[in-house]
């Protein structure tokens, strides 16, 4: 039983992670906010803490006979949806760090971290839609709410950052 509420309550925490991780590293992006050292640390602080919750989520699942969670479900061969879509997830959680890690040692350009970098989007997504298909709280008020509140966050950061740039490369094109 204990397994079960430490692999629902990390889910949680490590959602929560990658809700401020997505959002954060929106305003990064942003012309109006130039990224220095200390932002870029939290941006990774926040990656490296759901990093961690997912690993304790996995863990607690895997010991928790009653999720039937194996390590062939950890590579997508399970039968159900949402335990296949969370792998997928986890595969994206693991594979933005090693390109940071790619790019630090200049085997990766700028553009293809970059492009690579943009799977953080589909990684929240998949990790979303995880937790609506395979969550055992979804229906719950608070689940809801929480899933929306991401949701918000991600969408009003994405909104934010979208809006800006035409009017950041206006003038840029008319001095031209």
């Amino acid at each position: 039983m204990i397994a079960w509420q430490i692999a629902r309550a990390s889910a949680f925490v490590a959602f929560g992670c990658y809700t401020l991780v997505v959002a954060w590293g929106i305003l990064l992006s942003s012309r109006f906010w130039r990224p220095a050292a200390p932002q870029l640390g939290f941006h990774r602080f926040l990656a490296s803490l759901g990093l961690v919750a997912v690993a304790t989520h996995i863990s607690a699942l895997m010991l928790d006979h009653y999720a039937k969670v194996h390590l062939t479900s950890l590579v997508g061969l399970d039968p159900r949806r949402g335990v296949v879509v969370g792998a997928i997830a986890l595969w994206l959680v693991i594979a933005l760090p090693l390109s940071f890690q790619l790019k630090r040692a200049r085997m990766l350009t700028q553009r293809s971290w970059r492009l690579l970098h943009y799977g953080g989007y589909l990684m929240w997504a998949t990790a979303l839609l995880h937790g609506i298909m395979s969550g055992t709280d979804t229906r719950s008020p608070w689940a809801l709410g929480a899933y929306g509140g991401a949701a918000a966050l991600v969408a009003g950061a994405a909104w934010w950052r979208w809006m800006e740039l035409p009017a950041v490369r206006k003038p840029a094109l008319e001095q031209r």
